[in-house]
């Protein structure tokens, strides 16, 4: 007859290949649960000569969303075995370690998006009572989702005879990295809008260290907002100013209208000109300077008024195109219209 261990995995919990990990600590096999709806696949985690039966039994029945599901934790023969949810995607250690081979970082907006839902994630276990310590908290324990959820691992009780561990520092370390694809080396090389947020993280004095994981996060959502009123006002006046150069001018000071009338004066200036009638000349250069000066004073005070700013080519352009016109005129003129009067 099968032992409880033996029935336990083999038959309930069966490994489908070799172990993805094996060393002094655990033992990881990836395996099929059997005797649930739908047979998932898991990871059963033996850990070596460590009891951790009475952490994992209450992390299965709380089943917060901050860890994996548990599906079964047993303890046999001085060695833990816990059975949790398969989860797809890399440890932040994982993530980083890829990051610095392409020699890539993340954005702010990326990392402040991971810092988030981590501190989220600390916060959601920090308020468990009675407390619920995770005594193993690293980048290879922090994983990410292929759904960008934050999940902790290989939880352990908190060693009394460790040093106390700063969740704070840890934390700062970590956006340190996320930011530049480094740790801090004393001081910080980051220099962009969470540069404070790192340093109150990693100030050797408590007094003015964060106070609790609410403040950092409620620091880092406020830069964040800071962040995003600012682009929206570059947006906003961007698009501002794209509304003002499209803005729709009366067809009285537009150059095809005015410029119609302003040809026909020139070409009667050029008539009498080149006929040598220089009063009738001098009438029509007259009219054609004062209604020149009138349009350009009505256009340009109507574009200050609308707020509108051309660029050099769309001020210079039509100037030109309206002298090349009048120089095509007033040769036409001596050319053809004079010689057949």
């Amino acid at each position: 007859m099968a032992s409880e261990k033996e029935e336990f995995v083999t038959k309930q919990y069966v490994p489908t290949g070799e172990p993805l990990v094996k060393n002094g600590h655990v033992t990881i096999y990836r395996v099929r649960c059997m005797k649930e709806p739908g047979r998932p696949e898991a990871l059963l985690k033996l850990y070596h000569n460590k009891n951790v039966y009475k952490l994992y039994n209450r992390m299965m029945n709380l089943d917060y969303t901050e860890w994996p599901h548990i599906h079964n934790v047993k303890y046999f023969d001085g060695n833990t075995l816990v059975v949790e949810d398969y989860l797809k995607g890399y440890t932040i250690q994982e993530i980083m370690d890829g990051k610095r081979k392409a020699k890539a970082k993340y954005s702010e907006a990326e990392a402040s998006k991971i810092m988030d839902r981590v501190c989220e994630a600390v916060k959601a276990i920090n308020d468990i009572q009675p407390e619920l310590v995770h005594g193993n908290l690293k980048k290879s324990n922090i994983f990410i989702t292929n759904g960008g959820h934050v999940k902790f691992l290989d939880f352990e009780p908190a060693d009394p005879k460790r040093p106390r561990f700063n969740l704070l520092e840890f934390l700062g370390k970590l956006f340190h990295e996320l930011l530049t694809g480094k740790e801090p080396k004393g001081k910080i090389s980051y220099q962009g809008n969470y540069k404070k947020v790192i340093e109150k993280c990693l100030e050797k004095n408590p007094d003015k260290q964060y106070s609790n994981i609410r403040e950092l996060k409620e620091d880092i959502e406020e830069v964040k907002v800071e962040i995003d009123e600012t682009a929206e006002a570059e947006t906003e006046e961007d698009d501002e100013d794209s509304e003002v150069r499209t803005v729709g001018i009366p067809y009285v000071l537009t150059l095809p209208f005015q410029g119609t009338i302003l040809g026909i004066e020139w070409l009667l200036f050029s008539f009498f000109i080149q006929k040598n009638m220089m009063q009738s000349a001098g009438l029509f250069g007259g009219i054609f300077v004062v209604h020149l000066l009138v349009f350009i004073w009505r256009r340009a005070v109507f574009l200050r008024k609308e707020n509108v700013h051309l660029d050099g080519f769309k001020l210079l352009f039509p100037i030109a195109l309206f002298i090349l016109i009048l120089v095509v005129i007033y040769l036409g003129v001596g050319a053809l219209i004079v010689p057949i009067t």
